[in-house]
């Protein structure tokens, strides 16, 4: 008896033994916890819709370039790259012992397959159509030709080569975040349940442990990673949140390590009682209203511009919103590279009495007046933010007469029915893919994106910016994408309202969170400080 007691005892020993180890390790682990803007529709890096979806997404996956903290390309799946002279020809050559997160070897092979994956129309990609530079990319999106003829070429399992039909100095931008790989011997085992947990193969920092929709995606760090070496965190959590009030008290509560949007009433309390954890930066990024231009009496640009001219810009960001945006009289933000000189649209320097007067002589002009009031369908997301937003601006209509009806809508919904065509006016956060100004307009070009939600087509336009787009001379390029700019201004296929801040919440004891305007912030980079 008193030796079964004393086989007890040790069996008890031993497991308070490995509890203990365990509650160690588990305390011991550097669990990071961010909050987001919503719940992500794929874990596909090729179907991704949101900048929630992408920062998941750079977490998980590293192209043949990635991101430094300053989110500048640096090499990531390839070690090096050479560009012609003419701007044309890109060489990739191959890190080393590259491994998938199962530990099958990864090489130029896996990047040809991704770049043909991504560029198949079946694939549906909503972000194929930022590699149209690529020799036959845009036949190949069409249908008109296979995906072999894409001018991307293996020439042995350590050298990548892209070929482009015309220059396109933006081009690493776009391969550091958008030219994540696929791997094909899951993909084409698992087909579309590829991306559930027990199935998911990365090449990033982390990897998929858990994805519970409306509550979180959690990442584990990916001991294939082929700098996990200097990876500092152990899991990631993304923690997504339509309601901005209650992802605050959630960072309140210690619940959460960062935070990329925070209420803008809260900002004074903020600034009071934890300013150490403020980060409000200028965005790569324009709040719009957008029209829909072949919707009636929105086709008439008489109409946009007087809607437009209403709107006391100046009262929406320093009354409304009070978090650091800027007035926005033009598309392109100022935190894009090589555009100095940037167009403003006319009426930018009357006064709002003198704006009114000429909004209401335009509506009038286009058979609106009294008896016969335009109405507006505002559609936004449902949020506090733009329900207040939203109300401002159809008081500032009203004062031209306009009736607005406010149709708030979830967030999901609202993308589905722009990508669709089904609004009138409609809200949009137009956020940047790269620094190229160029590129910020892209989405107005009828011929070279599928996203042009306004059906904005403008030969005038089109015509410009195909010239812009083509050229690879950078002043040559910034003074053609200035004309068509300004082109579109006059046209008003969408209203700018301001161009928007980032408001972020970070713990001082989080180190490798660099303030940039593209809003990149890779895991992969963050440490908690000693």
């Amino acid at each position: 008896m008193a030796r079964s007691q004393k086989c007890i005892e040790a069996v008890a020993f031993a497991m308070c033994v490995v509890l203990m180890a365990t509650s160690v390790l588990a305390q011991d682990l550097r669990v990071f916890r961010r909050g987001g803007s919503g719940d992500p529709e794929s874990l596909d890096p090729h179907k991704l819709l949101s900048a929630f979806e992408s920062t998941i997404m750079t977490d998980m996956f590293v192209a043949l370039a990635t991101t430094s903290p300053e989110d500048d390309p640096i090499p990531g799946s390839a070690e090096s790259w050479t560009i012609s002279d003419d701007g044309l020809t890109y060489t990739f050559d191959m890190r080393d012992g590259l491994l998938w997160s199962d530990g099958t070897p990864i090489d130029a092979y896996d990047f040809l397959y991704t770049f043909r994956r991504q560029l198949d129309p079946a694939t549906a990609s909503r972000t194929a159509e930022y590699f149209t530079p690529i020799l036959n990319a845009e036949a190949v999106l069409r249908g008109d030709l296979p995906v072999e003829s894409l001018g991307v070429e293996a020439t042995d399992s350590d050298t990548l080569v892209i070929r482009l039909a015309y220059p396109a100095p933006y081009l690493m931008d776009i391969l550091a975040i958008d030219a994540r790989p696929a791997p094909k011997h899951v993909v084409e085992k698992f087909g579309a349940e590829w991306t559930r947990p027990e199935n998911m193969v990365v090449n990033g920092p982390f990897k998929l442990a858990e994805w519970s929709p409306g509550s979180h995606v959690k990442l584990v760090k990916n001991d294939y990673f082929y700098d996990a070496e200097n990876v500092q965190l152990d899991e990631v959590y993304h923690v997504p949140s339509e309601d901005m009030n209650t992802a605050f008290r959630r960072f309140q509560s210690g619940e959460l390590n960062a935070l990329v949007f925070f209420p803008p009433n809260q900002l004074s309390v903020i600034q009071e009682t934890m300013p150490e954890s403020l980060r409000v930066t200028p965005g790569l990024t324009t709040e719009l209203y957008l029209f829909n231009t072949k919707q009636p009496p929105f086709d008439d640009v008489r109409v946009r511009r007087a809607l437009s001219m209403a709107v006391d810009r100046e009262t929406l960001v320093n009354r409304v919103l009070r978090t650091g945006e800027t007035p926005a009289y033009s598309y392109i933000p100022p935190t894009v590279r090589n555009y100095e000189k940037r167009p403003k649209a006319d009426f930018a320097n009357l006064t709002m009495e003198e704006r009114r007067v000429e909004a209401k002589r335009l509506l009038t002009e286009a058979g609106f007046g009294p008896g016969n009031s335009l109405v507006v369908p505002l559609r936004y997301n449902t949020q506090d933010l733009q329900a207040r937003q939203a109300a401002a601006i159809g008081a500032m209509w009203q004062q031209i007469g306009v009736q607005t009806e406010l149709f708030n809508t979830e967030r999901k919904m609202l993308a589905s029915d722009r990508m669709n065509n089904n609004f009138s006016v409609a809200r949009y956060l137009h956020v940047a893919g790269n620094y190229e100004p160029a590129s910020f307009i892209q989405f107005l070009q009828s011929d070279l994106s599928s996203r042009n939600f306004t059906q904005y087509d403008s030969e005038t336009f089109n015509a410009l910016f195909l010239k812009a787009w083509h050229v690879n001379d950078p002043e040559e390029r910034a003074r053609l994408t200035y004309e068509a700019e300004q082109q579109a201004l006059a046209d008003q296929p969408m209203i700018p309202l301001y161009f928007y801040s980032g408001r972020r919440l970070v713990r001082p004891n989080i180190s490798g969170w660099v303030d940039n305007a593209r809003g990149v912030y890779p895991s992969r980079w963050l440490a908690f400080k000693e």
